[in-house]
């Protein structure tokens, strides 16, 4: 029988690689981005609750930065690097809302963005 310590070791490797880009540094002022609850193994283990459709994507070295029409409000998400065409339907993981975010990749403060773990293209 594996040791307690063993098993939360290979826990957290198995963790850090399977994760694309969660053992990479975050940058200051950037929170975690956490595990979502409920996940599926049909979405690769992330419970993608939120659906939209891309207005706009500001790409970066290590994240998207992704415009989303959700019904009548319009919000800002962002998520590991990734392509996502203006006009695909996605869905997204629940993730931590900042208020007054200010990039300093960009050099911009979005009023309210909600970092999130896992987006997915339903469309394009």
């Amino acid at each position: 029988m594996m040791e307690p310590i063993m098993k939360t070791i290979i826990f957290s490797l198995l963790f850090a690689f399977s994760t694309p880009g969660m053992a990479e540094t975050l940058p200051k002022g950037h929170p975690s981005i956490p595990q979502p609850m409920n996940a599926s193994p049909d979405n690769g283990g992330k419970a993608l609750v939120n659906e939209g459709t891309v207005i706009s994507t500001i790409p970066t070295n290590n994240y998207t930065y992704i415009e989303v029409q959700q019904g009548d409000q319009k919000i800002w998400i962002a998520t590991q690097k990734q392509t996502v065409a203006d006009g695909a339907l996605i869905r997204y993981s629940q993730g931590i809302t900042m208020k007054n975010f200010f990039s300093n990749t960009l050099k911009r403060e979005f009023p309210s963005i909600l970092f999130v773990q896992a987006v997915e293209i339903v469309k394009e």
